[in-house]
């Protein structure tokens, strides 16, 4: 086989359920148009950042962060294709005053919340809280050593 069909031969295709690469104006636009779920891969690679700064906040903000069960009104507002569908979930309102960029509003005044923000967020608070966990650890090992 030559060189060129064995490269071929072993690369493997990859499916990825029809996934299409949108801009970011029309995401924009498909959230603004208060509509669609989209499942979107941000560009992370730090070629294309700039301003980068270490972000600290996570606890503090998700301490702040108000979360609910509710129901969407389905037959209310049948334009926004709204799931039946019991939820867990923050109030867009609330969530504005803590972490304004993650709530857009729409062209009828309504506000929206991009979950997909709330990621680095939730994770950085993770951290936070495992680093406390480390030290109150070392702290009872410590304790425990004294009381042997």
């Amino acid at each position: 086989m030559s060189e060129n069909k064995q490269d071929k031969a072993e690369k493997k295709d990859y499916y990825f359920g029809g996934i299409q690469e949108f801009s970011l104006e029309e995401i924009e636009s498909e959230v603004l148009n208060e509509s669609v779920y989209l499942d979107v891969f941000a560009g992370s690679d730090p070629s294309f950042k700039e301003n980068v700064a270490a972000f600290n906040d996570g606890l503090d903000l998700v301490s702040k962060l108000n979360v609910y069960e509710y129901d969407y009104k389905v037959n209310d507002y049948p334009e926004y294709n709204f799931s039946s569908d019991h939820q867990i979930g923050l109030m867009a309102n609330e969530l504005e005053g803590v972490i304004p960029s993650m709530v857009v509003t729409n062209s009828e005044g309504k506000k929206l919340v991009d979950y997909s923000k709330l990621t680095p967020v939730l994770a950085k608070a993770v951290q936070q809280l495992s680093k406390t966990v480390e030290e109150q650890q070392k702290v009872i090992d410590d304790l425990k050593k004294k009381l042997m």
